[in-house]
C-alpha cells in the first residue's frame, strides 16, 4: 500500500498542574512517534519523560542510519523496538541513581513505528494508544491497576525507569487505508470516555480539530492531569 502520514500533536497543562509532565515527539521521515507521562517529585517526572522519549528517538534514527536505503534491517523491527526501549529504561534508571531528588523517577511511553504496511506499537504504563477504523479501538492494555479505597488512585504496574530492567508489550498490526491511530496520556482518558473519542472522530476528518476538541472537553469535565494527544493519520496516496 502506498500511504503517505498526516500527524498532529498538542500538550495542556490542564487545570490543575503546574508543570507538564507530558513529553510527545516526532520523527517523521522514520514515520516514529512517541509519548511519555512521567511521574515523581522536584520535576523529577518531566525529566523521565524528557529523557525516555530523547534517548529513544535517538535509537530509533541509528537504527535507520545504520542501513543502507535498500538494505533490510539488521533484525525484525519489532526486536529492534523492543531493544531500543530497553536501552531508555536503562538510561532512565541510571539517572535516578546518580541524585537524590531523581529518586524513584519513572515514566509511562507508548509508541508507534509504520514500516511497510504494517504498524508496531509498544507501551509501558498507562498511556494508551487507540486505532480509529469506523470504530475505536484500544490497542493497548493498561499496566495498572485500578483505585481502591485506601489507594484511592491508579497504581501503575509498570514504568519506564523504575527498575533495572522492564519489559514493553509489543504488537505489530497491519495498516489499512484512511487509519487514525493516536497516542495519549491518563490526562485525557481519565475524563474523557471512549464513546466521547468515538463522537469526535467520527464528527471531524481533520485530525488537528479532533485532537483539539479533545483537550477542549478534558479540560471542561476536569482537567486534574496534563493531557495530550498525538495523531496520525494513513492516507492512500492513490
Amino acid at each position: 500500500m502506498g500511504y503517505i502520514i498526516e500527524s498532529f500533536g498538542i500538550s495542556d497543562l490542564g487545570l490543575a498542574r503546574d508543570s507538564n509532565e507530558d513529553v510527545f515527539h516526532e520523527i517523521p521521515i522514520h514515520r516514529f512517534f512517541v509519548l511519555a507521562d512521567g511521574m515523581g517529585g522536584h520535576n523529577a517526572g518531566e525529566i523521565a519523560a524528557k529523557e525516555a522519549v530523547h534517548h529513544l528517538s535517538t535509537s530509533i534514527c541509528q537504527i535507520f542510519a545504520s542501513k543502507e536505503e535498500t538494505d533490510p534491517l539488521e533484525s525484525p523491527l519489532p526486536d529492534l523496538l523492543h531493544k531500543a526501549i530497553l536501552g531508555a529504561n536503562r538510561w532512565v534508571h541510571q539517572l535516578s541513581e546518580q541524585k537524590e531528588e531523581f529518586q524513584g523517577m519513572g515514566t509511562t511511553l507508548c509508541c508507534i513505528l509504520l514500516h511497510e504496511d504494517n504498524l508496531v506499537c509498544a507501551h509501558i504504563g498507562d498511556s494508551r494508544i487507540y486505532r480509529f477504523r469506523k470504530t475505536l479501538e484500544q490497542i493497548t492494555e493498561d499496566h495498572r491497576v485500578s483505585p481502591t479505597i485506601s489507594t484511592k488512585k491508579n497504581m501503575i504496574t509498570k514504568a519506564v525507569g523504575t527498575s533495572p530492567h522492564v519489559e514493553p508489550t509489543i504488537n505489530t498490526l497491519p495498516l489499512s487505508s484512511n487509519d487514525i491511530y493516536f497516542l495519549c496520556s491518563d490526562g485525557l482518558t481519565d475524563y474523557v470516555s471512549d464513546e466521547e473519542i468515538s463522537s469526535i472522530l467520527q464528527d471531524h476528518l481533520c485530525i488537528k480539530t479532533a485532537s483539539e476538541e479533545l483537550i477542549k472537553i478534558a479540560k471542561v469535565k476536569g482537567g486534574g492531569d496534563n493531557i495530550t494527544v498525538l495523531m496520525i493519520k494513513v492516507i492512500d496516496e492513490a
